[in-house]
């Protein structure tokens, strides 16, 4: 009977560990890459990668355009589907994810705000048009999973009654899974989740304020956010997925995350970035509410990324690799 019930817990402690969506972010490029690379993402033991599409707001009255031909090769609906088609090549599935860029008055996408009525419904219009062709990119290329839009908090928060036609629309086009990816700090605002399959958060949480944090002491920091996902998971009876989580090779790489910025006069800190990424993984994979994440960000030129003179998130040629390598292998 002993024997029986040991089988039993490790049956369920390995079923509940898996399915996850361990996933990469893939960083576009200028120019048409070598796709064939692709193939060394294998050695990270992801299952999935992002796809990033991107479209740009001129100023508050322009709406949004996207598919430029004399911008980056993956920014255009060719390059989109290149990507994409690589990925399946490689056995990956896919998560397609639109990013808005604000390229006006130093405005982050997600405090971007229109002032006149007509204004919003020409973003509103234009941001439609620009969805639904990836939606349609989705269903012919069998993507499954992609986003609505990535921390575009203001729009969508003043916006409700648009963003829940829009999920309607989508779905009349594409069958797979659809989420938002609101930003760390946003989540809590959101309120269409229970209209979507999973929750998106983009997280880069402060973790630490140390310069070299060990893991007990992120994964410390970390427990209070781990207690409000889960509330959350359960409020709307929904699974969360971390649609990006990473961190810089440098000092303090725990304190503000998100602020790309940070790297421009740090230090390279290996250990700080290693022990950052097991402290997440220690902290959410085993949780049953948690379905996953992506770690950003991933170049497709594997010999010329990251390495122990790079500060930056790549975690390629780092040990924070073998880490998201282990995890993503335990939890595959």
């Amino acid at each position: 009977m002993t024997k029986f019930l040991t089988f039993c817990l490790c049956l369920f402690t390995i079923l509940s560990f898996s399915q996850k969506m361990n996933g990469i972010s893939v960083h576009g490029e200028k120019f048409k890459p070598e796709f064939e690379n692709f193939k060394h993402f294998k050695t990270s033991n992801a299952n999935w990668v992002s796809v990033q599409a991107f479209c740009f707001i001129k100023s508050d009255t322009s709406g949004v355009d996207f598919n430029r031909q004399n911008y980056w090769y993956s920014q255009t609906l060719k390059g989109i589907t290149t990507y994409i088609r690589n990925a399946k090549k490689n056995k990956f599935k896919v998560f397609l994810k639109p990013h808005t860029i604000s390229q006006f008055g130093n405005v982050w996408s997600g405090n971007f705000n229109c002032t006149k009525e007509k204004d919003w419904k020409k973003l509103e219009t234009t941001y439609s048009t620009y969805i639904l062709t990836l939606a349609k990119i989705a269903k012919k290329e069998k993507v499954e999973a992609m986003a609505i839009g990535v921390e575009i908090q203001n729009f969508f928060v003043k916006r409700k009654s648009f963003v829940l036609k829009l999920i309607k629309d989508i779905r009349k086009v594409y069958k797979g899974k659809l989420t938002y990816c609101a930003n760390w700090d946003e989540y809590n605002q959101v309120k269409f989740w229970k209209e979507l399959d999973f929750i998106g958060i983009d997280s880069y949480f402060t973790i630490s304020n140390e310069k070299t944090p060990s893991v007990e002491t992120c994964s410390k920091n970390l427990n209070p956010i781990k207690t409000a996902l889960a509330k959350l998971a359960k409020k709307v009876n929904k699974k969360i997925v971390f649609t990006e989580f990473g961190f810089q090779s440098r000092d303090y790489t725990g304190y503000q995350p998100w602020n790309w910025e940070g790297n421009k006069k740090s230090f390279v800190n290996m250990t700080a970035q290693a022990n950052s990424y097991q402290a997440v993984f220690e902290t959410f994979w085993s949780e049953s509410w948690f379905m996953g994440g992506f770690s950003w960000k991933w170049h497709l030129d594997y010999s010329k990324s990251g390495g122990y003179f790079d500060n930056s998130y790549t975690p390629q040629n780092k040990p924070a690799e073998k880490v998201i390598g282990n995890y993503y292998s335990m939890f595959s």
